[in-house]
């Protein structure tokens, strides 16, 4: 009977596969925890590309109509893929100064954008009779599995850019 004992602790057999079983769960969740957090960096980075690129393709223009900057506003939403594209809300917005410097809105079209506040640059970002465009993305990112994350993350981003070929992109009807 003693030797039958010592034989079984001795034996080394199947200790791979215990250590396995014991350390797969650790393994698992760092997995999923990765996963679910380069999903919001990727989402995070696509908004930021959204904005920035709205921002560029307005600024290329001396004049914008409505139906082109809808046509920039649909375009742009599907570089959202392969996220959901239903709670991105998008605002491009013209801003400019005038020769003492005070700051005022000349257009805005929104898609989606439910923010009450009006669009704004940073204080000394325009100097007298400059202009920029300025965009605002907001999605609200839903995590695939929502276990190591909160169930909505709100990104928000902004993009600022001067107009190329005028001082100020108009809006023609």
């Amino acid at each position: 009977m003693m030797a039958f004992i010592k034989r079984g602790l001795s034996d080394q057999q199947g200790a791979a596969a215990l250590e396995f079983a014991l350390i797969f769960p650790v393994l698992f969740i760092l997995h999923m925890a990765a996963v679910e957090a380069l999903g919001a960096y990727q989402a995070q980075r696509k908004v930021s590309h959204i904005a920035a690129t709205m921002a560029d393709i307005t600024a290329q223009n001396r004049t914008v109509t409505t139906e082109e900057l809808d046509d920039i506003l649909k375009a742009s939403v599907s570089m959202i893929y392969p996220y959901p594209n239903a709670s991105v809300q998008q605002r491009v917005s013209s801003l400019s100064a005038n020769g003492s410097g005070s700051v005022s809105t000349d257009w805005t079209v929104k898609k989606g954008y439910t923010s009450s506040d009006g669009p704004s640059v940073p204080s000394g970002y325009l100097a007298a009779n400059e202009s920029v465009i300025v965009t605002d993305v907001v999605y609200d990112y839903r995590p695939t599995f929502g276990l190591f994350m909160p169930e909505i993350i709100r990104f928000k981003r902004h993009a600022y850019v001067r107009p190329r070929l005028t001082v100020k992109v108009d809006k023609v009807s």
